[in-house]
């Protein structure tokens, strides 16, 4: 009789433990869809790859519960591209022509019913749909250069030559004389600070430095006049008359306000294969950008709209013959507007040289 009793016993626990589970499964089950996120961006995915001009790209949204947003937007690169979406499941097309190149940050913005902004964010590369001109540096003439100039800038402004160079203890800025290469004047940046890139803009000397995220101002007599702050390393400046422009070692360019060097706008070298990364010494000559790549003898020249890489020019003639006597790498692009000339040099070359790009 007990036996019997025990087992019952057990029936009643076990049945009610089996009725608990599925009580409890039911209950998730009918939790579950509370948790799904109201929106959601179905494609692309991150670092779906694409090719500027081929068709489009589509963005596939996916409303999930339509009662929990106030409305939704889509941006592209912080750009709003389309805004107060209805509010369902849909494919937009965005088009790809004429478009950047690169790393592009694409988000679904929305507000819920309380008020509460969110994001569904997506980063994808665009490559270029064109193959880069190959272009040569042909030698026109040659000048000397100071073979102690650990050349980091180059520059031409009111048709006197300006140089920075590098090294702790040894980067400072100077006036060149062009005929003789002798510094008329310098200003030395003393230890710890490793000098980079230099432009000029307004009568002011914007000179940066490697890894102190620090950019020193000068007037034109040389006098430290302030200092302004950046994230990340400095290694080229060039300015557009109202922008200071600005590499870091990486394939992103970007302009800077001259006033804070707060960043306005930025774009990435890239061609139809891949990037172009440690981008150094840079230049504007007829609104197209010529960045020398650090370690080879090779500029390349980018579309400042899209970062499309244009041409890549040869300078390996040009290494050849400068690169003696314990000389470093190709470093150095300037351009002189009132000439209409351009000149390379390199790290400690002995030798500037007055170049063509051509085919």
């Amino acid at each position: 009789m007990n036996q019997i009793k025990s087992i019952g016993l057990l029936l009643i626990v076990v049945f009610s433990c089996v009725q608990c589970k599925n009580d409890s499964k039911k209950n998730n089950e009918n939790e579950k869809p509370q948790h799904l996120p109201a929106i959601k961006l179905l494609s692309p995915a991150n670092e779906d790859q694409f090719i500027t001009g081929d068709g489009a790209m589509s963005v596939e949204i996916e409303v999930n519960d339509a009662s929990r947003i106030k409305d939704m937007s889509l941006f592209i690169d912080d750009t709003l591209y389309a805004e107060n979406l209805k509010i369902e499941s849909q494919i937009i097309n965005v088009p790809t022509e004429n478009g950047k190149v690169g790393w592009v940050d694409l988000y679904l913005a929305y507000t819920d019913n309380d008020g509460k902004p969110h994001r569904d964010n997506r980063r994808v590369i665009f490559f270029s749909d064109k193959v880069p001109n190959q272009l040569f540096a042909t030698k026109i003439a040659t000048y000397p250069h100071s073979k102690t100039s650990y050349t980091q800038g180059l520059e031409f402004y009111k048709g006197k030559l300006y140089e920075s160079t590098g090294q702790v203890g040894q980067s400072l800025i100077a006036e060149v004389d062009l005929a003789t290469g002798n510094q008329s004047r310098f200003k030395n940046l003393n230890a710890p600070y490793f000098g980079e890139g230099i432009t000029i803009l307004n009568d002011t000397i914007y000179q940066i430095t490697w890894k102190s995220n620090v950019c020193f101002l000068y007037d034109m007599d040389f006098n430290k006049i302030g200092e302004l702050n950046y994230e990340g390393q400095g290694w080229g400046l060039c300015n557009n008359g109202k922008s200071i422009i600005m590499t870091s070692g990486d394939s992103e360019i970007v302009w800077r306000n001259p006033r804070t060097f707060a960043i306005e706008k930025s774009i990435y070298a890239f061609h139809d294969q891949s990037d172009e990364s440690n981008l150094n010494e840079i230049e504007l000559i007829n609104d197209k950008l010529y960045i020398n790549v650090y370690m080879e003898n090779k500029i390349i020249e980018v579309d400042t709209t899209t970062g499309r890489v244009m041409s890549f020019i040869d300078c390996n003639s040009i290494a050849t013959e400068g690169q003696v006597g314990g000389a470093d790498v190709l470093n150095g692009i300037a351009y002189n507007p009132i000439t209409g000339k351009t000149y390379i040099t390199g790290k400690l070359w002995p030798t500037l040289f007055e170049v063509k790009f051509e085919e």
